[in-house]
């Protein structure tokens, strides 16, 4: 069989996207990292603010997510990927503008529809640059934008902050995005299906499902996926309690400067390369370890999940009442962020090998869209409420209790990946029993 080998090109291809991805997560967590001063600034309460960073720009990022990849699909998506890249950057611009809720509201609206165009078209694209042998491997470094593009944007706000304003920086990000966008117009796009054997005739007719719009017969095969594989649904619920303590974290600085005693910028830099640092080894391990344990012991990929969150529970939990000063302070900190980055690869490979080959695709793009409307939505808003809610009441330190709230909440997800490991189990020892193997 002929090897199928990357085109000229391809890495320096998957680096430019790695970079437009670290951008991407830049400019989504901005708002977060000078949470302290845009609410300050613009008089929001911290229902608002809950609002702009979870339901506002989810909602719209996470539904026009599934249009955009259907769109990819068809055109031409290094220009795709440039459009919503200018559109992203103008908006990201105008943020800096704002003198409301409502402005900077609708801002963050059109943000989420700009950069819903990134993932669908550069994962696409890396699928067409790289065989499968190494496809996991190019997709990894493209998620490495996650932690890098995150922790970056506090490290922004703890350096250029005190010298510039928050309004600067986003003027600064929004130019910058502009002019990575005219790169994108000489790039040319990888053919599609380059690095694919031939496929079987079972999943030709399913992305010929795909391709021709037959959407209700790929719903309803969607559906009779997840009822008839209750590993799969576990696993996908767990998801959805996982990203609640995630939306919840939106108002991580916003906390830190406000209930434990960190003047405005003081800790974003710190906060940053420890999510950098952290975030990244998470990414890394929580695959390797994952793929170790499923090799090894019984439960799969997301009973090692559900363990190492057991693990690292009691040091989240710590973090929220133990002193600054201490090192089980950033201890802690540093727990909760490998905890999160460890999650990607171990529940999405799960939800691949439970998923047939037709729908992975589609079955990727439902979990993506629960996470961040039932998890990261729900998250920030119910934060930003309960916060509200506690201050009106004289509670003490109404954000702690909010946030510990988030954190008990998630104590949902090691309960459904146990559930999920359990069913695993089941469906191999019923392939292992004697007359039931066909």
């Amino acid at each position: 069989m002929e090897t199928v080998r990357s085109p000229k090109g391809a890495r320096g291809i998957l680096v430019f996207l790695l970079i437009l991805n670290i951008l991407n997560m830049v400019d989504r967590t901005l708002i977060v990292s000078f949470g302290t001063s845009i609410i300050s600034d613009l008089n929001l309460s911290d229902s608002q603010f809950g609002l702009l960073t979870g339901p506002v720009f989810v909602f719209f990022y996470s539904i026009m997510g599934l249009f955009m990849g259907a769109l990819a699909d068809r055109v031409h998506r290094p220009k795709l990927i440039a459009a919503g890249l200018v559109l992203w950057s103008v908006l990201t611009a105008l943020s800096g503008m704002a003198k409301s809720f409502i402005q900077i509201g609708v801002a963050r609206l059109f943000i989420g529809v700009g950069e819903s165009v990134m993932a669908p078209s550069a994962i696409s694209m890396i699928a067409d640059l790289f065989p499968k042998a190494n496809r996991g491997t190019a997709t990894g470094i493209y998620y490495l934008g996650v932690p890098l593009g995150a922790g970056g944007s506090f490290i922004v706000a703890g350096i250029l902050g005190p010298m510039i304003g928050w309004r600067n920086c986003f003027f600064v990000l929004g130019a910058t995005g502009l002019v990575l966008a005219l790169g994108l117009l000489f790039l040319k796009d990888p053919k599609r299906g380059a690095m694919e054997e031939k496929a079987a005739n079972a999943e030709e007719e399913g992305q010929a499902d795909l391709m021709t719009g037959n959407w209700r017969r790929v719903v309803s095969e969607v559906i009779s996926t997840i009822k008839s594989t209750p590993a799969l649904a576990w696993t996908m619920i767990g998801a959805v309690f996982l990203h609640i303590p995630m939306g919840a974290g939106q108002f991580a600085i916003v906390w830190l400067e406000r209930e434990r005693g960190f003047g405005i910028g003081e800790i974003s830099a710190t906060y940053g390369l420890i999510y950098i640092t952290f975030g990244t080894a998470g990414t890394f391990l929580g695959g390797m370890l994952s793929d170790w344990y499923q090799s090894r012991y019984k439960g799969g990929r997301v009973r090692f999940l559900a363990y190492l969150m057991l693990c690292i529970t009691p040091l989240l939990i710590s973090f929220r009442f133990v002193s600054p000063t201490s090192s089980l302070f950033y201890i802690g900190m540093a727990a909760g962020m490998f905890s999160v980055s460890s999650f990607y690869g171990p529940a999405f490979s799960t939800v691949q090998d439970l998923t047939p080959v037709r729908l992975r695709g589609v079955m990727t793009g439902l979990l993506l869209v629960a996470c961040n409307l039932l998890g990261l939505g729900i998250g920030a808003l119910m934060t930003g409420v309960l916060s509200d809610v506690f201050s009106a009441n004289s509670v003490f330190e109404p954000l702690t209790k909010a946030l510990l709230t988030a954190d008990i909440i998630a104590w949902g997800a090691p309960a459904s990946f146990i559930m999920a490991s359990i069913y695993l189990e089941r469906a191999k020892s019923k392939l292992l029993t004697p007359g039931l193997v066909k």
